[in-house]
């Protein structure tokens, strides 16, 4: 190897640690967000609850218990595309932190990122339903549908399959050398 791209490696390799390390930070951040906002939801009468951009002035105190569970199904499918996208981001921080950059592994966790961007969208098209559910009695409410996830998931997908191919292609390559 190269004196450069063994540099370059252990850039890499630095760099994705580093990043590994943030992503299990901001894991524990999203646990503990969703013990808060559970606390928040069955403990808390009034607040703004803030999901894709959406506020949104909701009174807790009148709404009744299978509201609340409502709120508190939306927020863990919400939280869990979160965690979800840290994890896959953990993981293939994990494969470049060891030097396995064009894996098929590596194109998978990056798929499970663009799935993740589709879910993403898809639970923002129901927060949508359930906030105007939620509010309909109390405020008037105004639906936003955030599409991105609807584009950039394919794409991502997309790209992912070049590099699980190109990975194929490099392990038959070393096979034949």
């Amino acid at each position: 190897m190269k004196p450069e791209t063994e540099k370059k490696l252990k850039k890499i390799k630095r760099i994705s640690n580093i990043l590994r390390t943030i992503c299990k930070v901001l894991l524990a951040i999203v646990i503990c967000g969703f013990l808060v906002s559970l606390v928040a939801i069955f403990a808390g009468d009034e607040g703004t609850l803030t999901v894709f951009d959406n506020s949104i002035p909701l009174q807790l105190a009148p709404l009744t218990v299978p509201a609340r569970l409502l709120v508190v199904v939306m927020v863990a499918l919400i939280m869990a595309v979160f965690f979800k996208s840290l994890y896959h981001l953990h993981r293939l921080f994990g494969n470049y932190g060891r030097g396995d950059i064009f894996t098929t592994d590596s194109a998978g966790q990056i798929r499970q990122l663009g799935i993740t961007a589709l879910l993403s969208a898809g639970v923002n098209f129901l927060w949508g339903f359930t906030a105007m559910a939620l509010t309909q009695a109390h405020l008037p409410h105004e639906f936003q549908f955030h599409a991105d996830g609807l584009f950039i998931g394919p794409a991502i997908i997309a790209i992912s399959w070049f590099m699980e191919m190109a990975a194929e292609m490099r392990e038959e390559n070393e096979l034949t050398v």
